[in-house]
């Protein structure tokens, strides 16, 4: 029996071969036959495989099928996606140009004998039209100077309020929300709307931003913007990368922090921002210090402040007793007396820094044990108010809308809590 040797590739891109038998010599295949055999020699011997290419030839079927081409400089892939697959997935819109990373099986389309690629998974990759798009405006804002880093100015220390612009439905706000709360609880935080992803997303960012500005100038200021999202794909974050949103930001006089996706993504306000953080959560850490390290800090200082005075004040005793020593053992009696009286005057003159160094020293730990004290919700508690809770929340009540009567809460007062039910609502008439 003749043995037919086929070689093919691995996804390792290792050289393999595999002896098939045939049939007798004398035996003429179909074309049938032909292909079913090459069909099953691909798809047992090659199995699932990722390739990566760009699309061409696309074309989509009145069936929901997706049939394209996969090529690099070189080759060329047919390729199709069924829309019973592609169902099963979130649905990923790609076009010819894109770059896309495809996993499937290598087969045979028996009845044309066509080599072709079934995809179960088909994923953008970066260097398809939406990140070629990204990538020239991001050259074009750089050539213009508007990521240089002397245009960039420094995030204030503590904040006292901090606007965000955002989705009032995502997970970002409440995270930026948690955040602050455990590490600086006093921060103000003011929401400024917008949709972040669609057609729309651009303008509307630049409205809340528009409208932030206007705010801090008018109303209150404003002492950090934070413009963030959730992640998301390449086209659920386009609108971070809009041309007009990047210039309006980058004239932005309030100092700004953009935290846009996840921590692999990039958007161009994240070039032009103030400062970028991965996340909608590192935002908030980068905002704002911890208060606990904060009161770490302060006791450390105080710390090294009473050392160093301590060694200061011995260096100048023995500094004197060994001026007074050589003046007795080298003067007679009038020069000792004018040596003890520069004496007197330097030890009063080392007093008096020693005391305004202690009192300044004083005065900052006044002050930074004041920000502390205020940071510390428990004291309105202490001088008789309350904090209100919907029974099983966690964060205190800030308005009546949404609430009835009978609803469940909680009072939360100095030495423990209250629980009760609303009898009535009645919101201000203003």
């Amino acid at each position: 029996m003749i043995q037919a040797l086929l070689c093919f590739f691995t996804p390792g891109n290792q050289l393999e071969y595999t002896l098939y038998p045939t049939m007798e010599p004398r035996h003429v295949f179909t074309v049938s036959e032909l292909n079913t055999a090459a069909r099953v020699a691909l798809e047992q011997e090659v199995g699932s495989i990722w390739v990566q290419g760009e699309v061409s030839e696309l074309t989509r079927a009145p069936s929901g099928h997706l049939y394209f081409t996969l090529k690099d400089d070189n080759s060329e892939l047919s390729a199709v996606r069924f829309k019973s697959r592609a169902s099963l997935l979130s649905p990923v819109v790609i076009e010819v140009g894109s770059l896309v990373l495809a996993q499937g099986t290598l087969t045979v389309y028996e009845p044309r004998g066509r080599y072709q690629l079934i995809v179960s998974i088909l994923q953008p990759v970066g260097e398809g039209v939406i990140q070629r798009a990204f990538e020239r405006l991001k050259k074009k804002l750089y050539e213009e100077g508007l990521f240089a880093p002397e245009a960039k100015v420094k995030l204030p220390e503590i904040p006292r309020t901090i606007g965000v612009i955002t989705s009032p439905q995502g997970a970002a706000l409440r995270d930026i929300q948690s955040v602050l709360e455990q590490r600086w609880p006093s921060t103000r935080v003011l929401l400024f709307p917008s949709t972040v992803q669609g057609e729309t997303a651009p303008d509307r960012l630049r409205k809340a931003l528009d409208c932030a500005i206007r705010f801090s100038q008018s109303v209150q200021p404003l002492d950090l913007l934070i413009l963030t999202r959730g992640g998301g794909s390449a086209e659920d974050l386009a609108a971070f990368n809009d041309e007009a949103l990047a210039r309006d930001l980058y004239v932005c006089s309030i100092p700004s922090i953009s935290a846009v996706g996840h921590e692999i993504d990039f958007s161009i306000t994240d070039f032009i921002a103030d400062c970028r953080a991965p996340t909608p959560s590192a935002a908030a850490a980068l905002a704002v210090p911890d208060r606990v390290e904060a009161l770490g800090t302060v006791s450390s200082g105080l710390r090294r402040m009473q050392r160093a005075l301590l060694s200061l004040w011995e260096a100048r005793g023995d500094a004197f007793r060994l001026h007074a020593n050589a003046c007795l053992m080298r003067s007679p009696q009038q020069r000792f007396e004018t040596y003890e009286q520069r004496l007197d005057l330097a030890l009063s003159s080392a007093i008096r820094n020693i005391s305004g160094q202690w009192k300044n020293r004083q005065d900052l730990l006044g002050h930074w044990a004041d920000i502390l004290r205020l940071s510390d919700h428990t004291l309105p508690l202490q001088r008789g108010y309350s904090l209100t809770f919907l029974q099983g929340e966690a964060h205190p009540l800030r308005s009546v809308v949404g609430l009835q009567a009978g609803t469940p809460i909680e009072t939360q007062l100095a030495d423990g809590r209250l629980l009760s039910q609303l009898k009535e609502v009645t919101p201000n008439e203003s």
